[in-house]
């Protein structure tokens, strides 16, 4: 495990997005003071979740958002994110790479996120418990925490013990057990004040109970003789209600005659009416097409002047282009004119500028023959200096030489004996390194090929795993994405059935029945139909209040609902019986065009309740085509419902206005939208189970690869071919070393037999060379007063030839820039002229086209002209037309008026006589009302059905009434009675049975707890204990390797009777050294003891990574080179980021970050060298 990446945006001096990546091993973090590099490791706390500004070395927490400078503005929003690469699995999460983020805005809020879904702080602490990481851990290391880590407050330095034991969650556990004591104490002291007090108060009640027991007796005996008065009159009603029954239905048989002679008389209007609204229809045909002539009139108008305008705008432009086409022409001519002037001072420059060029060559020609003259004169005056010198020099050494000669002779043989000794000893070593360097060669060959395999094989590894990894990464980006949807989606879900549950579109009645009478099986007629949602309004409409209904499926069980209702007080419910629908309503198939055929049932059982609401309702698309439909019909008694939900019916009704909400409508449109929710919810979890088993196998694909055995096998392979490549060149240099040698000593001895007879041949007398050079001498002078005097006259001849020349080249120059100006002057003529003839091909184009355009307007024109005369004269048969259907339509009007008038007459009369039966019936619902009354009284006073009861008796009112009197007597002679006062023994005492087993519970719970606390501290104790004589030997053998093996250090626990609370001093004397405190070390003992201390913790347990901040500060270069080896050590098991200046420590990094501040107040990240990063320190 560890850190892979570190993103930082608008957090203190870094505004912009600032990546860093890391790599296992050690990386280092430079640049000048003030850049910004502590910033770094601020963020990196602040991710972690640090909550404590002071820390972060800020004010607030707000502080860490950048504020802005004199040239940027302050941002809202700090972020920083964190990736992690878990490949150990440290962390316990299932992803191979973790990514934590946190988010503050400017107002206050914030924001934290694993893996990109919002999660708690708490989340991020416990993420990060006993892992050595987190925001109190010692992964996070500053120059300061040194002197914190050593002070005499030990809380610090104690945390990090806990953190290495790994006592963080004991500790929790133990505080949270400890409130819980605390809590239960509480409750515990709480429960036996309440047992003392009910104590006292069920031994008062238990009196008051006696006196209310003879109470509750009169009481039955009074309920008694009022259900028997009940019965009486509840009988004596039942008779009423009886022949008013036999009136009604006597009523009933008038009304059936009447309905007969109106619906003859409805039958001859509406034939009548058929034909009245089918001229209607045909008059209506006449007056659309009447219009649509008129309409297409006015638009062959409309075109007539709309072609005479084109016409005319193109005639405009046949005379624009006419001027257009004139306007070139003339540009044509003039510039036609200006390139024959242009073209004869071309001639003219070019002839000028080949005589200048040929004058130029030729001045310079003759200006570098008499240069070469006077360099020639100039050599040979040189030579015979030369010659001269050295002749003299000959004369004199050779007097010299001869002397040395016999000497050297002599010295040279004594040479040439030795050196024959040290080429045979020479030639044996050089055959023997020669075979060595054979042997070497073939050695590093066979190295070489090994590392070719292997460099293949890592880099093909790295590909797949590198691929593998985007893969993974994007896989559990998409897994994170999905599961975020399907969060929001499952708790849309929660939403919606919660608002679905609640019926509260619903009357109260309705409301109960559904959310707490359970033992009632009952349901809506809203939960039993759907649609598709553009039905959805209509369908609502068409149920109506219908749609609140309770359906049940037997009368039994809507008389039980009802009975329920009555007994809670909870208002009136309308109910739907299904054994009491008429079958045949559900034995026919409903016309094609019902609303019936386009719900959906939650069962077929519900069919006949769906026909007997929607079977006469059809579907149209206005109100307007809905009274058509009726007219059609004759007024029967179907409904017509719009899409929207306005309806209009055969009885004249209409619905209509604005949207509908609330109801049927908004209780249908939450279970399509808890419906749609589910579904969602399905997939998406099906795509999260897809995700899922996807990543396992790129998982899987990625183990299979083993990075880093090839890595390590690529490593060894490389090694093992420096060794053989340095092993190589080593036999290689010695047997060039050799060969090279015998080719010395051979060229030696050649030399010296060489030598010595060239020595031997000089020694011969030399008297006649020197009389030679005598002669050469005189002769060399006397050459070079010549020559000196043909030198002068070559100077002289040169400089005439040199002003010569600079004329000529005066004069070419100008010759030649007139050229090249004219020369540009013919180029942009000739542009300009293809210019112009490319425009005027383009006005002839032109022209043609518009010419083709007003003959094609004329001919237009003509065809609008006609096509509008005959619309005209159409329009004219048209009106005539429809004159006639106005009469006939007239006349049909007025006798369908005189048959209405006969269809009213009958329905008067009908209405006579419903009037009666309205009469008959309100007498009736009178009885019943006050008969339902008595059933309702009995039922909600004494509990008892009168419906139900057998044969009664009937007995003398008076009677009944004079016993219910002398027992209201007696019940009021005992005066005020705590009739409540059993009820209240009853339930105070079981109250105070409760009570005690409550009590004796929490006094098991508190012995429990206390048994809990007790092992949590001898467990972290004994955990505690070990970690701590570990990191004390581990402590004292790094800081004899730090300071000499003379050093003494110890660590003391000063409380040792409370193990997990005592405080933790250390002592420590460097070599030679005896301070009392820590205090009295100085900077760089005491940064070295904190180090020795901080790796024996990683000792015991290391944190995946360390963050170092300017931590080798105070240390010199021998004690930093103590600290980059101790850092070396542990970097196999932990990730170290140093923030130094120290040159020592940058050449130990495996990688190197630079901070600049190129903008004032911004800071910059680079990738920096060796020799950057020291300059960046300093």
């Amino acid at each position: 495990m560890y850190l892979k990446k570190l993103s930082i945006q608008g957090f203190k001096s870094f505004v912009s997005l600032t990546d860093l990546n890391f790599d296992p091993g050690i990386t280092a973090i430079v640049g000048p003071n003030g850049c910004g590099k502590s910033n770094i490791v601020d963020a990196l706390r602040w991710v972690i979740g640090e909550q404590r500004a002071r820390v972060l070395r800020s004010g607030k927490m707000d502080s860490v958002i950048f504020n802005g400078t004199t040239s940027r503005r302050a941002v809202g929003l700090a972020e920083v994110q964190l990736t992690i690469a878990n490949n150990r699995g440290v962390l316990p999460l299932e992803y191979s790479e973790v990514i934590l983020g946190r988010r503050l805005y400017r107002s206050g809020e914030a924001e934290y996120l694993l893996n990109g879904v919002e999660c708690r702080l708490r989340d991020i602490t416990d993420l990060f418990t006993d892992t050595g990481m987190g925001a109190g851990a010692y992964s996070v290391i500053e120059l300061k925490m040194i002197d914190e880590i050593l002070s005499e407050n030990t809380q610090d330095r104690r945390r990090l013990f806990e953190e290495a034991s790994g006592i963080t969650r004991y500790k929790k556990r133990r505080g949270d057990a400890l409130r819980k004591l605390d809590q239960m104490q509480s409750d515990l002291a709480r429960v036996r004040d309440l047992t003392d007090e009910i104590s006292k108060r069920v031994r008062s009640l238990k009196r008051q109970a006696t006196i209310a027991e003879r109470y509750l007796r009169y009481k039955a005996e009074l309920r008694t003789a009022q259900m028997n008065l009940l019965k009486l009159e509840y009988s004596r009603l039942l008779t009423d209600e009886k022949n008013f029954e036999d009136e009604i239905i006597k009523i009933s048989d008038t009304c059936a005659g009447l309905t007969a002679q109106v619906r003859a008389s409805g039958a001859q209007f509406e034939a009548l009416r058929t034909r009245f609204v089918a001229e209607e229809k045909r008059a209506q045909r006449n007056r659309q097409a009447f219009v649509e002539h008129e309409q297409r009139i006015i638009k062959l108008e409309g075109d007539l002047r709309l072609e005479e305008a084109n016409r005319q705008t193109i005639a405009q432009n046949v005379r624009r282009l006419k001027v257009d086409r004139e306007t070139t022409a003339v540009e044509r001519e003039a510039l036609a004119s200006q390139r024959e002037s242009t073209e004869k001072q071309f001639s003219g420059a070019l002839s000028e500028a080949n005589k200048t060029s040929q004058l130029l060559d030729q001045a310079s020609t003759e200006r570098d023959i008499v240069r070469d003259q006077l360099k020639t004169v100039e050599l040979q005056r040189e030579a015979l200096e030369e010659t001269v010198k050295n002749l003299d020099q000959q004369k004199l050494n050779h007097h010299r030489h001869f002397d040395l000669l016999q000497g050297r002779i002599i010295h040279l043989k004594e040479e040439q004996n030795r050196l024959k000794s040290e080429w045979k000893s020479e030639e044996k070593a050089n055959e023997t390194a020669s075979r060595e360097a054979e042997d070497a060669a073939k050695a590093f060959q066979e190295a070489q090929k090994k590392l070719d395999r292997a460099r293949g094989a890592r880099q093909e590894a790295e590909v797949a795993h590198a691929a593998l990894e985007r893969k993974i990464s994007r896989a559990e980006g998409d897994i994170g994405q999905v599961e975020r949807e399907l969060a929001a989606k499952r708790a849309e879900v929660k939403i919606l059935e919660d608002l679905v549950s609640t019926y509260d579109f619903f009357p109260d009645a309705v409301r109960y029945l559904l959310t707490e009478a359970k033992d009632i099986q009952v349901t809506t007629l809203s939960d039993l139909i759907t649609c598709a949602p553009e039905y959805r309004a209509a369908l609502a409409a068409a149920l109506g209040p219908y749609g609140g209904c309770i359906v049940v499926e037997t009368e039994r069980v809507a008389k039980m609902a009802a009975e329920r209702l009555r007994s809670e007080d909870m208002g009136r419910a309308y109910f739907i019986v299904l054994e009491n629908i008429p079958i045949f309503l559900s034995s026919s198939e409903p016309p094609p065009d019902a609303l019936l055929t386009l719900v959906a049932l939650r069962d077929e059982v519900y069919r006949p309740v769906a026909e007997l609401l929607l079977r006469d309702v059809f579907l149209v698309e206005s109100l307007d085509m809905a009274r058509n439909m009726l007219d059609e019909n004759g007024g029967k008694a179907y409904r017509y419902i719009t899409s929207q939900g306005e309806w209009v019916d055969g009885r004249g009704v209409l619905y209509a206005g604005g949207s509908e909400e609330g109801g049927t409508y908004s209780h249908l449109s939450r279970r399509d939208s808890l419906r749609v929710a589910k579904d969602a919810c399905s997939e998406l979890q099906r795509q999260v189970d897809h995700e899922k088993s996807t990543l396992a196998g790129l998982h899987e694909e990625q183990r299979q690869i083993a990075l880093y055995e090839v890595i390590d096998r690529a490593r060894e392979a490389d090694q093992l071919y420096v060794d053989a490549d340095r092993t190589a060149q080593k036999h290689a240099q010695i047997r060039e070393l050799g060969s090279g040698q015998l080719n010395v000593l051979t060229r030696r001895q050649h030399q010296i037999a060489q030598e010595i007879a060239n020595l031997e041949e000089e020694a011969q007398p030399g008297s006649g060379q020197l009389v030679h050079i005598d002669e050469k001498l005189s002769e060399a002078q006397e050459n070079m007063k010549s020559i000196d005097h043909e030198i002068q006259s070559c100077r002289g001849q040169l400089e005439e030839m040199q002003n010569a020349y600079l004329h000529a080249h005066m004069s070419a120059v100008q010759a030649v820039a007139k050229r090249e100006r004219l020369e540009g002057d013919l180029q942009r003529i000739e542009q300009r002229q293809l210019h112009l003839h490319h425009q005027t091909e383009v006005h002839e184009e032109e022209h043609d086209a518009l010419i083709q355009m007003q003959q094609d307007a004329s001919v237009k024109i003509s065809e609008l002209a006609e096509f509008l005369q005959v619309e005209r004269t159409c329009r004219s048969d048209l009106n005539e037309i429809k004159t006639e259907d106005s009469t006939r339509e007239h006349e049909l009007r007025i006798e369908l008026e005189r048959t209405n008038e006969h269809v009213r007459k009958a329905q008067r009369s009908f209405q006579a006589a419903k009037e009666e039966e309205t009469n008959v019936q309100i007498k009736y619902s009178a009885v019943k009302a006050r008969r339902e009354d008595l059933q309702v009284r009995a039922r909600e006073e004494y509990q008892f059905e009168l419906s139900g009861m057998p044969e009664f008796e009937e007995v003398d009112d008076v009677i009944l009434r004079e016993e219910i009197q002398e027992t209201e007597r007696k019940l009021q002679s005992m005066g005020n009675v705590n009739a409540l006062a059993l009820e209240e023994y009853n339930k105070q005492n079981e109250r105070l049975e409760f009570m005690m087993e409550q009590r004796t519970d929490l006094e098991e719970a508190e012995r429990v707890l206390v048994q809990t606390i007790k092992e949590i501290n001898r467990t972290a104790s004994k955990q505690f204990l070990d970690t701590y004589v570990l990191i004390r030997e581990n402590f004292q053998k790094l800081f004899c390797e730090l300071f000499g093996e003379k050093a003494k250090c110890e660590l003391d626990l000063t409380e040792p009777d409370d193990v997990l609370e005592s405080p933790i001093a250390v002592i420590a004397r460097p070599s030679g050294k005896r301070p009392v405190s820590i205090a009295q070390l100085s900077s760089g003992e005491k940064t070295l003891t904190a180090i020795a201390l901080l790796f024996a913790i990683y000792l015991i347990k290391p944190s995946p990574f360390c963050f170092l901040d300017e931590v080798d500060a105070p240390l010199d270069d021998a004690n930093v080179d103590h600290f980059m080896q101790m850092i070396r050590r542990f970097s196999t098991e932990t990730q170290f980021i140093l923030v130094t200046h120290n040159k020592r420590t940058m050449e130990m990094a495996n990688r190197l970050y630079g901070v600049t501040m190129q903008e004032e107040g911004v800071s910059s990240l680079v990738s920096v060298r060796f020799e950057e990063a020291v300059a960046l320190g300093e």
